[in-house]
């Protein structure tokens, strides 16, 4: 269960603005987050679409999707 509650605890869905492509995500501190994707975010996400997304580094209008998340109050960042 401590497994489980580390891996999957603590995570919000978001939704890119741009393409639809949902993750889940946690924020650790205002400058750490942990983004996980499925197969299908991937395969949705405008950014990544015909490319090898481990070449990648980020998709910015999901970065930009959480930043609105979290100021919205949707994501929570910890305190400290």
């Amino acid at each position: 269960m401590e497994r489980a509650d580390h891996l999957y605890g603590g995570l919000t869905e978001v939704a890119c603005r741009l393409c639809g492509a949902c993750v889940r995500v946690r924020k650790h501190s205002a400058r750490h987050t942990n983004v996980q994707w499925s197969s299908a975010a991937v395969a949705a996400c405008a950014e990544f679409k015909g490319r090898e997304s481990a070449s990648i580094p980020t998709c910015l209008s999901l970065r930009d999707s959480i930043e609105e998340a979290v100021r919205a109050g949707r994501v929570r960042v910890p305190d400290g």
